[in-house]
């Protein structure tokens, strides 16, 4: 199967499932699910597991939950206002 034709496959795949009404990264990740299983020869499963784990589990994402929940913080107490109001 040449790329053209994969390709076509995979877009139609996309289309159909958002069309469907399905969310964006369920989407994304079914059309990766379905391109690994008819366009490669290694297991699907196996290798969408690890990579989700890898990329899902590594120390620099650790940071973007902190920084909410400090925004949260600083909203909830009002002391972001008091600050903006400070150096005004």
């Amino acid at each position: 199967m040449n790329e053209i034709t994969a390709s076509i496959a995979l877009i139609a795949v996309l289309l159909v499932l958002l069309g469907g009404g399905v969310w964006v990264g369920l989407t994304l990740a079914g059309v990766a699910w379905f391109g690994m299983e008819f366009f490669t020869a290694r297991a699907a499963g196996d290798a969408m597991a690890m990579t989700i784990w890898g990329s899902a589990s590594s120390w620099t994402l650790t940071a973007l939950p902190l920084f909410v929940w400090m925004g949260e913080i600083l909203y909830r107490t009002n002391l972001s206002e008091s600050m903006f109001r400070g150096l005004a």
